[in-house]
């Protein structure tokens, strides 16, 4: 190891972002144990250290004559930095395929390039593979070589993840195949045809690419074109090797794409197209729209996910079209299979609402109707086992209800199950076509090169079982290609006769056992999806029983955290897998109540899709298929087999359509033996590796270089996880084991023929290959000798490469020496003339850089007395500058003191003033307060004076009796007015009367007309009338209806003149009130002066109110007949403040209110009437009052009630109050000031 890893070895080192960069090694210290500590700094400056017997040492990095080879097989030290570094220096040159022993690496450019035309199809007709640069084109050429040579089937695999360029790939390589053909003797190589001249069953075979591309492909994140479906072609040869058929063979489509797709994913191209491309007439009879949101399977993947740039579905469903009629579909059936697309995109729009325990359906749902009408199938049943499902036992059948999410999984599966058959349908259609007439070109056939396009290794962040199946796939294809690439590095050594020994390597098998053995994944799997209560927990359990043990801990793991996954250690790397939803998908069948209700459609065409996709699958126990056997002896065609071409047949896809026979007894509790999806896949790829190992395998990896689709862009964490994936890496490991590098003679004597002297060189090649080996090789175990080759072990050619880089060295350092002496000679001789030259021309220099020094100096004299002038005079302005300056500020800042303090004291007089004029102002405010308080009393006294002159001047009897004259002018006018009212009303009455009195004899003549009707009307039906009677009677019955019409609208008149009435009086009678309460407002005059002027104006009061009362009993004993004439009646003088408002009563009288004020208690003396209660005379008062009948009592008490008390009662019913007339007049007199001062106001 001391020898390999020395100062200035390039070796490559681990990176975070590029995988792998190169380094240098700076030092390298050996040990005594053999061990060596590296010292490397890579080419971003950073240094790293190894020591070889703690870390693995560092790859070691070819010389650059290696790094850009087109076959990685021949690198010298072949590891995966080198082969990483390789493939990105060809991609960067755009040479985007490389081989790798029998594999061919194929990048994806994701852009056109020019490597598939017609003359790069020529060129590689009839060369062999290695001559021309890496392609796809000599991979087919190679197989199609080999297939004519060695009588035996070809299979070309493509593999690699979605958007490595699988599909063109395939379809490159089949427009190749169908290119070239053998003439009539099935001798030599002829021209491809044009594209005119090709074969029908040749343009039916590349027809099938855009059919299966548009049932088969969808957008996904990572491809815009990404096959959702494993596809194996079989193109059939015959004794000529003339295309005479083809076979296409399906697996694993992926059926959850119909129903659901991620964001920015689109469903399969075909919906699209139908949608964008059906001329309007059928796109409306299918009940279809140009907007794809309308339907739920199309419009899950969001409104990024279509269109698709630079495709345009319009233009691709015509392709389509095309394709299906060069296969041979008619336009009938083109459309049938448009209806049944259509019925699929209607089943999806079909609402399942949720009710509380259960789902429904609306009877009239739009979507179930055009959908069950496209299908044939009732609707009624269709709805009921879509929300119904049905549970067998031994005596009897239970159904029971599906909430939503259960019945829009039985939807979803009936959709997937359609849609399956259908793919299935085409394909068999497309077989039938390629295979002719009962298959009569398939049965011609002897030979075939199969194609098969299969899914890469996938590993996301959250795998199911879709994953799980592709990677299952990928590790049996792995296995075959290990056992391939094994058994060619064996028959190779044997071929050049070396001597070698067996090459162990790490085989898969024990992963493989883990997934399909008898307790492996796919066992279990289908064991738990035949219970009816098998649920994902359940199966997880079961795999951490049976496969958590010892014996697989290196395949088999269970994940730290969590119980919902597992982890199976697969050849690339470790997948955990989340086991929601493996029982679901395992299962992904359809009711066996939908199956019949599918079996017995009315669609004929359904029923043939049904027929035919069940027909094209094959139960799973059928045969092994038969290997290829050679061509007999005899001539070419004499022996026809239709044994000869293996099918890749599969597992029935459905089972039966209906359940369970009625002789078939399955255990209790366990569902029907339908096959799973899992043991059908299973049983497919079982069938496709018996193909495989019958057929001579050639490889196709294609690499998917970046994420972004960009062109020529190159992510090597990427890549080199392709290269893991796609087992490139496990070859050359193969490889590594044996003897990878191989060279024959002439190369290795034309690249090492001056490792030995020339006296050596001989015309015997082999010899000479044999003496530069055992001169530059002294361990004979690192390489080998064949017949036509050296065999090396890894890295001796890089051994090689040293040993002639040093010899070159040595060689060209000693032409070096010669040619640097005579160079160093003529440079000498040069130099001299030169230099001589150079000492003419530097003297002349210096003289003249004497003289203009001289000068320099004489100038520099004179500027130095000028500016030493300059200097002082300014140094002697700045001085006087700054003096000026500093006194102006000194003299500035006496200023501004002396400003200040004029300033503070200016201030300090204006505070003073103010201060000051402050102490006066208020001095001057008390003062004139004072005056002012004197003044109120002085004037106090005097308004008192003068106010009682006023008073005595009121109690005078000469103002007393002016305001009783004018007291009495108002009474009698107030009773005037009221006896005016009195009598309007009586006149209302007597009207009033007089009307109903009309309007009842009116209602008595209507109900004597009335009956008289009434007995017209027996008499009509009793009895046979004379018409001349019946026509008076009619007559009469006119006239009467007529008076009744005039009778009744008179009765409204006068109905209408009450009302009129009645309101008129209501309104006089709110206007009297009004009045009232306005004379009652007024303020009473009150006079208080001697006795002899009060007693006379209270006598005359008192007849007044005698007057009164008189008229009170007389309107008592008329019943309001006529109205009181006293003129004092219903008048009060007293304020609205004193007394509320008078009202009158049922007779027209007066009752007076009780007072609201609680200070003022007494009444005045024209304050209201009393109510006489009973028919007393007013002389009685006198006697009971007063003596001589002299009143020298107050007005206010003049009239008593009952019990001899004054009677206020109030007019809303409220209980009676009496009143002492004694304690009012004393009262009234005690309180004069108050009577002066209503004495003044009424005189106001």
């Amino acid at each position: 190891m001391a020898d390999i890893y020395t100062k200035g070895t390039r070796v490559w080192i681990t990176d975070r972002d590029q995988g792998w960069i190169s380094a240098e090694i700076t030092q390298a210290t050996p040990s005594s144990s053999g061990s060596v500590k590296l010292q490397c700094i890579d080419e971003r400056g950073k240094e790293h250290s190894y020591d070889t017997s703690k870390d693995e040492p560092p790859p070691l990095r070819n010389p650059p004559l290696l790094e850009a080879v087109d076959d990685l097989a021949t690198l010298s030290h072949l590891n995966e930095p080198s082969v990483l570094h390789t493939i990105r220096n060809r991609y960067a040159q755009h040479s985007i395929y490389t081989y790798s022993g029998i594999v061919l690496i194929a990048m994806n450019p994701f852009q056109r390039v020019t490597l598939y035309g017609p003359e790069i199809i020529q060129a590689y007709i009839g060369r062999r593979k290695g001559e021309l640069e890496p392609h796809l084109f000599a991979i087919a050429e190679d197989a199609y070589t080999r297939m004519r040579r060695d009588n035996i089937g070809q299979t070309i695999i493509v593999s690699g993840e979605s958007g490595a360029g699988k599909t063109e790939s395939a379809k490159l390589i089949m427009r190749f195949l169908a290119s070239v053909n053998g003439d009539a003797a099935g001798g030599t190589k002829v021209r491809g045809k044009a594209s005119d001249e090709s074969s029908e069953v040749e343009q039916q075979m590349l027809a099938t690419n855009p059919i299966l591309e548009a049932f088969g492909n969808a957008k996904t994140t990572r491809n815009d074109n990404s096959s959702r479906f494993g596809k194996y072609l079989q193109i059939l040869f015959d004794g000529k090797q003339q295309i005479v058929g083809a076979r296409i063979r399906t697996y694993l489509l992926e059926r959850s794409r119909l129903v659901f797709q991620p964001e920015t994913e689109r469903n399969y191209h075909i919906f699209y197209q139908l949608c964008a491309g059906s001329p309007m007439k059928e796109r409306k009879d299918l009940g279809l729209d140009s907007d794809i949101t309308k339907f739920f399977y199309l419009k899950q993947g969001g409104p990024m996910s279509t269109p698709i740039p630079g495709i345009d579905d319009a233009e691709e469903f015509r392709a389509t079209q095309t394709a299906l009629s060069t296969v041979g579909i008619s336009v009938e059936k083109q459309w049938a299979v448009f209806k049944l697309l259509a019925a699929l995109l209607h089943l999806g729009n079909v609402k399942i609402t949720q009710t509380r325990n259960d789902s429904n359906i609306e009877d009239n749902e739009p979507a179930m109707m055009l959908a069950t009408r496209f299908l044939g199938v009732s609707v009624a049943e269709f709805k009921k086992w879509t929300i119904k499902k049905q549970i067998t036992t031994r005596s009897e059948k239970i159904v029971t209800s599906l909430n939503g999410a259960q019945a829009t999984v039985v939807r979803d599966s009936v959709a997937k199950f359609v849609y399956a058959c259908l793919f299935e349908w085409l394909v068999a259609i497309v077989n039938e076509s390629l295979a002719g007439e009962g298959g009569e070109k398939a049965n011609s056939a002897e030979y075939f090169i199969g194609v098969l396009d299969i899914y890469g290794f996938e590993h996301f962040k959250k795998n199911s079982f879709e994953q799980f199946c592709i990677n299952y796939a990928n590790e049996k294809l792995q296995q075959e290609f290990n056992a391939h690439v094994f058994k060619l590095e064996q028959e190779e050594y044997v071929r050049e006769q070396i001597n070698w020994t067996f090459i162990e390597f790490s085989d898969n098998q024990a992963c493989i056992d883990v997934i399909e053995g008898k307790l492996g994944v796919l066992a279990l799997l289908d064991e738990e999806s035949r219970l009816p209560s098998g649920t994902d927990p359940s199966f997880l359990q079961k795999l951490y029983s049976q496969l958590d043990k010892p014996t697989n801990k290196d395949v088999f793991k269970k994940p730290r955290f969590g119980n919902t996954a597992f982890t199976i250690a697969h050849y690339a790397l470790d997948v955990t897998y989340e086991a929601e939803g493996f029982i679901e998908k395992n299962r992904d069948t359809v009711p066996d109540e939908h199956l019949n209700l599918l079996a017995s459609t009315r669609n004929a065409f359904l029923k043939e899709v049904l027929d035919a996709a069940l027909a094209s699958t094959r139960s799973s126990d059928s045969p092994a298929v038969p290997s290829s056997p050679a061509m007999s002896d005899t001539s070419a065609g004499s022996t026809k087999r239709s044994s000869l071409i293996p099918d890749p047949g599969r597992s029935s896809m459905t089972g039966s359509l209906g359940p369970t026979g009625p002789g078939s007894r399955g255990k209790p509790g366990a569902v029907g033996k339908k096959p799973t999806l899992g043991s059908i896949f299973k049983g497919s790829l079982i069938s496709l590796m018996d193909i495989i190992g019958t057929t001579n395998a050639h490889y196709i990896r294609c690499i998917k270089p970046n994420e972004v689709k960009k062109a020529w862009e190159f992510m090597p964490q990427q890549v080199l996880g392709q290269l893991r994936a796609c087992g490139v890496l496990e070859t050359i490991r193969i490889s590594c084991a044996g003897y990878p590098t191989r060279w024959t003679f002439e190369e290795f004597v034309e690249r090492y023929y001056m490792l030995v002297p020339s006296s050596y060189w001989g015309p015997q090649i082999k010899e000479l290959c044999i003496l530069i080996l055992n001169a530059t090789i002294k361990d004979l175990d690192k390489y080998q000798v064949g017949l036509t080759k050296i065999f090396f072990r890894a890295g001796m050619l890089a051994f090689l490469e040293g040993l002639r880089s040093d010899r070159l060295n040595a060689l060209v350092t000693s032409v070096q020496k010669n040619m640097r002496r005579m160079m160093a000679q003529k440079k000498y001789r040069e130099m001299r003339a030169a230099a001589i030259k150079v000492q003419t021309w530097w003297r002349g220099i210096l003289a003249r850089r004497l003289v203009i020094s001289i000068r320099k100096e004489v100038a520099s004299q004179k500027i130095q007395c000028l500016a030493r002038r300059y200097m002082q005079r300014k140094m002697f302005l700045d001085v006087r500058k700054s003096v000026v300056l500093l006194q102006s500020r000194i003299r500035g800042a006496q200023s501004r003191r002396a400003y200040l303090k004029l300033r503070t004291e200016d201030a300090v007089v204006r505070l003073q003033c103010l201060f000051r004029g402050l102490l006066a102002r208020r001095t001057h405010k008390r003062e004139v307060r004072l005056v002012i308080y004197l003044q109120c009393c002085i004037r106090r006294r005097l308004a008192r004076r003068e106010l009682k002159q006023l008073r005595a001047e009121a109690r005078s009897v000469s103002k007393f009796k002016e305001i009783s004259y004018k007291l009495e002018n108002k009474v009698v006018e107030l009773t005037q007015s009221l006896q005016k009212r009195t009598a309007e009303k009586k006149e209302l009455s007597a009207r009033l009367a007089e009307v109903e009195q009309q309007l009842a004899s009116w209602m008595s003549k209507h109900d004597e007309v009335d009956a008289k009707a009434k007995q017209l009307q027996h008499e009509l039906q009793s009895s046979y009338i004379p018409s001349t009677q019946y026509e008076d009677l009619v007559e009469t019955k006119r006239s009467l209806e007529a008076r009744l019409a005039d009778s009744a609208k008179k009765v409204a008149e006068q109905e209408e003149m009450i009302h009129k009435l009645t309101e008129d009086l209501s309104k006089q009678t709110v206007k009297l009130e009004e009045r009232q309460k306005a004379m009652n407002s007024a303020p009473p005059p009150r006079a208080n002066g001697d006795d002899v002027s009060v007693l006379a104006l209270k006598n005359e009061l008192a007849s007044l109110r005698e007057q009164l009362n008189r008229a009170n009993a007389l309107n008592a004993l008329t019943r309001g007949a006529r109205e009181p004439p006293s003129p004092t009646a219903n008048y009060s003088l007293r304020p609205s403040g004193g007394l509320e408002p008078l009202a009158t009563n049922g007779l027209g009288l007066i009752n007076a209110t009780t007072p609201t004020k609680a200070r003022h208690l007494r009444r005045h003396s024209s304050a209201g009437a009393y109510a006489v209660d009973s028919m007393q005379s007013f002389h009685e008062f006198p006697d009971r009052f007063g003596r001589n009948g002299i009143n020298n009592r107050a007005v206010s008490v003049a009239f008593p009630g009952q019990d001899g008390l004054p009677n206020y009662r109030h007019a809303n019913g409220l209980e009676n109050i009496y009143d002492d007339p004694t304690e009012e007049k004393i009262r009234l007199l005690e309180d004069s000031a108050r009577l002066d001062e209503d004495v003044l106001q009424g005189l106001i």
